[in-house]
C-alpha cells in the first residue's frame, strides 16, 4: 500500500486544467478536419471508435465534476466506484449483487446530499440540452431524476422476465411496500 508520504506532490488543478485542455484542444483541431466516417471508425483491431473515445472523455469529466460537488455537499464521503469516474467499461468484471447494492445506497446518498445542496441561483440558471430543449435546472432537475426512476420499473421487468422475482415482489417495490 502507497502511504501519503510516498506519494509525489499532486499537480495543482489549475496546471492540470490547462495541460488537458491544450491536448483536448489539439485534438478538437485535428478532428475538425476530419469526416463523419473517419470519426466512426474503429481501430482495425476491434474496439471503440474515436466518435466513443470522445463520448467517453466527455462523461469522464462530467462525472468528475459531479464527484467534486459530492464531496462539497457530503463531508463524510471518502470512496467512489469506478463507474463514478468513468470507468464502467467492457471487459471490466462484471458486478456482484453486493457491489450493485452498495452503487444503489452510494447513489441514493449522493442524491439526498448533492441535491439540496444545489444553490437557488443555480436552479434559475437556463441550460440547453440539444435535441431535448431548453430549461432551467430547477426545471430540469424533476426530468432527470424522473428519468433515473423510471429505470426502476425497467429492471424489475428484467428481473421478472428472467424468474428471478415474482411479479408481486417487484409490484411491492413500485408500490413502496414490502413483498
Amino acid at each position: 500500500m502507497t502511504t501519503t508520504d510516498e506519494r509525489p506532490a499532486p499537480t495543482p488543478p489549475a496546471a492540470a486544467a490547462a495541460a488537458i485542455d491544450a491536448e483536448l484542444g489539439r485534438l478538437q483541431e485535428l478532428l475538425g478536419e476530419l469526416s463523419d466516417v473517419d470519426l466512426h471508425r474503429a481501430h482495425r483491431d476491434g474496439g471503440w471508435t474515436v466518435a466513443q473515445v470522445v463520448s467517453h472523455i466527455n462523461v469522464c469529466t462530467l462525472v468528475w465534476l459531479g464527484d467534486v460537488a459530492r464531496l462539497r455537499a457530503d463531508p463524510e464521503l471518502r470512496f467512489f466506484f469506478r463507474e463514478e469516474v468513468g470507468h464502467d467499461l467492457t471487459g471490466y468484471p462484471p458486478p456482484s449483487v453486493e457491489l450493485a447494492v452498495a452503487q444503489l445506497a452510494s447513489t441514493r446518498r449522493s442524491l439526498r446530499t448533492a441535491l439540496p445542496a444545489i444553490e437557488p441561483e443555480l436552479l434559475e440558471r437556463v441550460v440547453e440540452i440539444p435535441d431535448l430543449g431548453t430549461l432551467t435546472l430547477g426545471e430540469w432537475t424533476p426530468l432527470i431524476t424522473g428519468h433515473l426512476s423510471s429505470h426502476v420499473p425497467q429492471a424489475l421487468t428484467i428481473l421478472v422476465d428472467r424468474g428471478a422475482v415474482s411479479q408481486e415482489q417487484a409490484d411491492a417495490v413500485t408500490s413502496g411496500g414490502a413483498a
